[in-house]
Formats: structure tokens, C-alpha cells, sequence
């Protein structure tokens, strides 16, 4: 799949998927160095570029991301970040999961499902390839109501 990278720092490259109209956050071991405010200066960049770009869907690789966040991440996530997604119009957000992330993933069962405000469902995933899937797969929609059909 063609890709541009959009932007990028000592710790991340942002990398648009114009055939998918999905934009992807990837992480670099580096992380292990950054600062919380370093990182999350990375963060604000990606949700700017969701703002400009619009794109359907949204992935961040953690598989070589090595900060630790800081107290208060969340609910700073909560309020600076995912409103921002929002406002994209956001549709479906991937991780895609390091070999030590301690949570369910969709393969193991979990549900995709809203993280604090947003208005999409985030999934995380051990591998690329079934998030991938996951958010190609469109919602299969019934009849509207009151047709015949």
C-alpha cells in the first residue's frame, strides 16, 4: 500500500495511507529517552494531522514504544487528544500491541469498544495484519427501517 510519511521526530513517524484514507502513529524504540511532555508534544501532532487529514480510520504501533507515561496521562489523553479525533470524524482507532502489553486483545476475545469520550471504537491487536482487517471491515447494515426490503 502506498504510504507518505507526514511528519516525524526522534521518537515517532506519522504516516498517511491515502488508498486507506487511515493515518498511522508509529512509535521507535527511542521512546525509551523521551519525556513525557516530549511524548505527548508527538501526541498533539498526530491528532492535528486526524484534524487536517480526516482520515476513516487511525493506528498507533507500540511495538517498539518504550515510555513509561507519567502520572495524569488519561485523563490528559481524555481531554487534549481524543476530541481532537473526534472532530476528524474518526471511524475506528488500531493498536497495534507490544509483546508485553498486559491487556486483551481482539484476538484473544476483547471487544472493540469507545475509550473516555470518544465517539469510535478503539481495538488492540498483537498483529498488524488483523488490525488491518479489522478496520477495513465495513459494518454490515440491514434494510432501513420502514423499507421493504
Amino acid at each position: 500500500m502506498p504510504e507518505e510519511i507526514v511528519a516525524e521526530d526522534r521518537w515517532s513517524q506519522i504516516i498517511f495511507y491515502d488508498e486507506w484514507n487511515s493515518l498511522e502513529l508509529k512509535w521507535l524504540p527511542s521512546t525509551a529517552d523521551a519525556s513525557d511532555a516530549e511524548a505527548r508534544a508527538t501526541m498533539k501532532v498526530f491528532a492535528q494531522e486526524s484534524v487536517n487529514r480526516r482520515p476513516h480510520t487511525l493506528i498507533v504501533d507500540t511495538t517498539e514504544f518504550r515510555h513509561a507515561w507519567g502520572d495524569g496521562f488519561t485523563e490528559w489523553r481524555n481531554a487534549e487528544i481524543i476530541p481532537r479525533y473526534n472532530q476528524a470524524g474518526v471511524e475506528k482507532f488500531a493498536f497495534i500491541a507490544s509483546t508485553g502489553y498486559p491487556g486483551p486483545t481482539v484476538e484473544a476475545g476483547a471487544e472493540p469498544a469507545p475509550e473516555g469520550p470518544a465517539n469510535f471504537p478503539t481495538g488492540w491487536f498483537k498483529t498488524r495484519q488483523a488490525a488491518y482487517q479489522w478496520l477495513a471491515a465495513r459494518p454490515v447494515r440491514g434494510p432501513a427501517r420502514g423499507s421493504d426490503g
